[in-house]
């Protein structure tokens, strides 16, 4: 039995229901959710050696491997939001995980490339259902104030630790066999289907369904998956390529037409009144620019240590032992801090923990030292992490009710992931251009590798002075449910429904 019966009907005007016990198990539940897809977005970048030799991988595969995983995430992020509000958050998760278990399955079984491609297609819709679905979850199921703020610290700190060990698991596995990778999902994601029908609350609203926003849906997933197409391809293809170009006017395009749609429509999609919450536009903000140093990072650091200094697949997964040990050692810490410090302080620490990471990585010698380079770097990569990726959420749904939960928690994903596709694409684009030039001027080309790594570095270095400008001006004033900003009702609460 779940916590609430599925025919439960739902009075917005009624006073909230007594608090579940079972809510921190919930949690657990839909945190290890957020780990595995987290994790499955980082892990394929140390294994791409021996998927290559396996499979037979082309350049382009490979990279495809990660592109088409983000594509369906991010291009289908706002119709998993909206998806959450109207058919109800546990359907959704549960839908979500048992899609992303599918696709764990066959890409361990995968033959070739396009089997491979395929799958991570499919892991990728099942994110899409599943990431919205949890946040949406974690705003319905506790209270305003220092319960929710502490949950969202706990899955803050998912993300960051999934994205690290991620690359530790990668190079676990390596040795072992890469399809250990995806088939460690499979046990994982029926114990969270199981987890969910015992835990999650089963409730949604009923009474008249509002009507379907199919001209929406269809604009805006086409337009997302353009955009995010463009954005990904950027690598492979370049900024200036038709096919590039094509795919993002056409995206930016359907995206247009999905903001009129929404502005006249009974039932949007996405409630264009979100964005008239300062929180929303702040969290948003937050999000995308932490993911764009995130993922870029993580694919970085992986150069530097495997092809610069030499390390094998193993060596580079433990040598990101400190940015887990630093998200995990400063999240409680934080939880502590933030009802009293509000999340815009901390925000801010956190990116000037990034910006000291960067400054170190922006002149690595060839034979650097791990003691003295490498655990500082990784260190101040996973507390810079944990001080940003804490507030945001915080920041970004602290006006949200239980009717937009599920889109408001579906734009902030979105922003995280069009973050990421957008932050990698950049400074892939940068280094590989910066490589192709100092080889063509008869540089080494390790020492080529090396000089673009820095630039790359460096063009993460804007991404830090924007997000401590959206720390300073657009978090100034929220603190969260509990103390969010004037034009905010506070007796708002979301409802206790699915």
């Amino acid at each position: 039995m779940s916590i609430v019966d599925d025919a439960a009907r739902v009075d917005p005007g009624a006073a909230p229901a007594a608090p579940d016990g079972r809510r921190w198990w919930a949690l657990l539940v839909i945190s290890f959710a957020q780990f595995m897809i987290v994790i499955d977005a980082t892990v394929v970048n140390v294994m791409l050696p021996q998927l290559r030799a396996d499979l037979g991988l082309t350049a382009t595969g490979m990279q495809w491997v990660m592109s088409s995983y983000v594509l369906l995430f991010g291009g289908l992020l706002l119709l998993g939001g909206r998806l959450t509000d109207i058919l109800g958050r546990r359907r959704v998760f549960i839908g979500g995980l048992a899609l992303f278990t599918a696709g764990s399955a066959l890409a361990g079984l995968a033959g070739g490339e396009a089997t491979l491609l395929a799958a991570r297609a499919v892991q990728g819709i099942g994110g899409a259902a599943i990431a919205p679905a949890t946040l949406s979850i974690l705003v319905t199921t506790f209270a305003e104030g220092k319960e929710r703020n502490k949950a969202f610290g706990i899955w803050g700190t998912v993300i960051g630790v999934g994205a690290s060990i991620g690359t530790l698991l990668g190079g676990a596995v390596v040795d072992i066999g890469w399809r250990w990778a995806f088939y460690i999902n499979i046990p994982v994601g029926v114990l969270l289907v199981l987890g969910a029908l015992l835990l999650v609350s089963g409730a949604r609203p009923t009474g008249p369904r509002p009507p379907a926003d199919t001209a929406g849906a269809l604009t805006a997933t086409g337009g997302m998956l353009l955009v995010v197409y463009a954005i990904v391809s950027v690598t492979t293809n370049g900024w200036t390529d038709p096919v590039t170009l094509a795919a993002a006017a056409g995206g930016l395009a359907l995206l247009g037409v999905f903001l009129r749609i929404e502005r006249s429509t009974a039932a949007p999609l996405l409630p264009l009144r979100l964005f008239r919450q300062r929180g929303v536009v702040a969290g948003s903000l937050g999000e995308f620019l932490t993911a764009g140093i995130m993922l870029p990072s993580f694919f970085l650091l992986p150069l530097y240590m495997q092809t610069v200094l030499g390390y094998s697949p193993l060596e580079t997964g433990l040598a990101y032992i400190p940015t887990s040990l630093a998200l995990m050692i400063v999240a409680p810490v934080l939880l502590q801090l933030i009802g009293r410090t509000g999340p815009r302080a901390l925000y801010l620490i956190g990116t000037v923990l990034l910006g000291a990471m960067l400054v170190l990585m922006l002149d690595t010698p060839l034979r650097a030292n791990y003691w003295t380079v490498l655990l500082p770097v990784t260190t101040l990569l996973g507390a810079g992490l944990v001080f940003c990726l804490v507030p945001t959420p915080v920041v970004g749904t602290s006006q949200a009710t239980g009717d937009d939960a599920g889109a408001t928690s579906a734009v902030l994903n979105t922003a995280t992931q069009v973050g990421a596709a957008f932050g990698l694409a950049v400074v892939a684009t940068v280094v590989q251009d910066r490589v192709a030039t100092l080889v063509a001027r008869g540089v080494d080309p390790i020492e080529a590798l090396n000089a673009a790594l820095h630039r790359g570095f460096a063009v993460l270095g804007v991404w830090v002075v924007l997000s401590f400008a959206v720390g300073l001006v657009g978090f100034r004033g929220l603190r969260g449910a509990s103390g969010q900003a004037a034009d905010a009702p506070a007796e708002a609460r979301p409802a206790a429904a699915d």
